[in-house]
């Protein structure tokens, strides 16, 4: 939004003023045909204020544009790198390699990301473990995505107890996390991740319609 709109040059209270802002999206200052004066330029070196100039309105208001969208998706890819993303996966019969301490299995995955240090629930919503470990073809890896077959270790449950051969199982999402994946990024998520999303939520929405709502 706008906050105000001056006549004359760009000035070091303006810069001043703006920099005061705490959104980084409305830390900005839009000059149309006009010049920045010296001590706003040197104040502007040291704040976070992004300044667009041009004599050219559309081009202004392009250039706007374009750093805005930038902006958003770089705010959405950090966002999306810190919480936990759906997964869904199968452990695959006959590849049971440790029953516990921890348990180590053959699992494909069938929707979603799959990654370490997230914790595990079955059908029910029972959360199981913890996912301590991957390796594909012997090589750890952090992540195992739709279609991959990979042993995962599986901290916490012991096979033939509370995971079995056949069972389909998935990341643990906090509700926290769901709240911004369902508003906020279920837009840029792929067909497979929607569908383990939208599988998680209906699982933990049968005892509790409001969950992450």
């Amino acid at each position: 939004p706008i906050r105000k709109a001056d006549v004359g040059d760009i000035s070091n209270r303006d810069i001043v003023e703006v920099s005061a802002i705490e959104e980084p999206l409305h830390s900005v200052i839009v000059g149309f045909n006009v010049n920045i004066l010296p001590d706003a330029k040197e104040k502007l070196q040291s704040t976070d204020v992004k300044l667009f100039m041009n004599d050219v309105i559309y081009r202004l208001i392009d250039d706007y544009k374009d750093w805005i969208k930038e902006q958003r998706a770089l705010s959405e890819k950090a966002i999306s790198e810190t919480i936990v993303k759906p997964a869904m996966f199968t452990i695959m019969p006959d590849c049971t390699f440790r029953q516990s301490k921890p348990a180590v299995v053959g699992v494909r995955i069938i929707g979603g990301v799959a990654r370490t240090k997230v914790d595990v629930a079955t059908e029910d919503g029972t959360v199981v473990g913890t996912i301590k470990g991957l390796q594909s073809h012997g090589e750890n890896v952090g992540e195992a995505r739709i279609g991959m077959e990979v042993a995962m270790s599986i901290d916490g449950p012991t096979v033939g107890r509370q995971i079995h051969e056949g069972d389909i199982l998935h990341a643990n999402i906090p509700e926290r996390h769901a709240k911004i994946l369902e508003h906020e990024l279920y837009d840029s998520l792929s067909a497979d991740e929607l569908e383990a999303m939208d599988t998680f939520l209906e699982i933990k929405r049968r005892d509790n319609p409001f969950w992450a709502k």
